[in-house]
Parts: C-alpha cells; sequence; structure tokens
C-alpha cells in the first residue's frame, strides 16, 4: 500500500516524521518540504543515496564555499559520470578467458580482492594500461 502524504494534515506530517526521524522538524519546514523530505529519505532507504562520487564534490564545494563565502562556474566539475549500481556484475572476455567484476559501494571485487578502480583491474588483467571503464563496456571509448 502507498502513503499519499498530500493527503496528510501538516500536524500528522510532523507525528511521521518524528516517527521515522525520532526528533521532531525543524518548527519553519512547511507543510510541502515536509513531504518531499520524508519521500526522498524514502527513496534513498530503498534505492541509495547520491554516488559516492558526486557526494565527494558536493563536499568539496561546502567546503569551499564555507573558506571563501563563494563559488564560481569552474569549482563545478563538469564530468561524465556513469552510473551502475552496487551489486552488478561486470562480464569481460578478454584473450577467450572471462573475467567477472563485482562493483562494491567503495570499490570493486574481482577474484577476492578489493580495488579501488576498474582501470586497476583491467590493468592487472591484460598487463597493459587501460581506461578500466571502457575496458568493462561502461563508456565508450
Amino acid at each position: 500500500m502507498q502513503i499519499k502524504y498530500s493527503e496528510f494534515s501538516k500536524k500528522e506530517l510532523i507525528e511521521h516524521f518524528q516517527e521515522m526521524f525520532g526528533k521532531a522538524p525543524f518548527p519553519y519546514f512547511s507543510r510541502s518540504f515536509l513531504i518531499k523530505y520524508i519521500i526522498y529519505n524514502k527513496q534513498v532507504d530503498k534505492y541509495g543515496g547520491l554516488p559516492l562520487s558526486i557526494q565527494k564534490q558536493i563536499n568539496k564545494l561546502i567546503q569551499k564555499y564555507q573558506k571563501n563565502k563563494s563559488i564560481i562556474n569552474k569549482d563545478i566539475k563538469s564530468t561524465k559520470t556513469y552510473c551502475v549500481d552496487i551489486g552488478t556484475k561486470l562480464l569481460r572476455e578478454f584473450k577467450g578467458k572471462k573475467y567477472e567484476v563485482t562493483v562494491l559501494e567503495k570499490g570493486f571485487e574481482y577474484n577476492g580482492e578489493i580495488y579501488k578502480s576498474l582501470s586497476a583491474i583491467a590493468n592487472k588483467i591484460t598487463g597493459t594500461r587501460w581506461n578500466g571503464k571502457v575496458f568493462f563496456g561502461v563508456k565508450n571509448g
């Protein structure tokens, strides 16, 4: 059964917030903000939050803003990100042998070992330098 928060009164939303988070929301939270906040956190619980790389970029921007009280466009990385869900198995055949890598929250598991990057695994498999995202087909070359 799907909960229809739009039908909740502000008082009911506050009570629900307290059940979810164990504390009262700030009194200045509007009804619409409470709805969005509750729904967002339910989605994070179910599907996970931001990718670690994006969260790190946000944290760096916050630190820069706290230090300089400003952020300029060049501070914001314009990166092409790829998104592969945690638990995904990446398969690659190379020189007739099949290789399998599992995506973890903070790295990749290959052959019982944890690696920080796909490139490190691709280099280990091939013996030469490779872009790991290209090697495993999660990014076009």
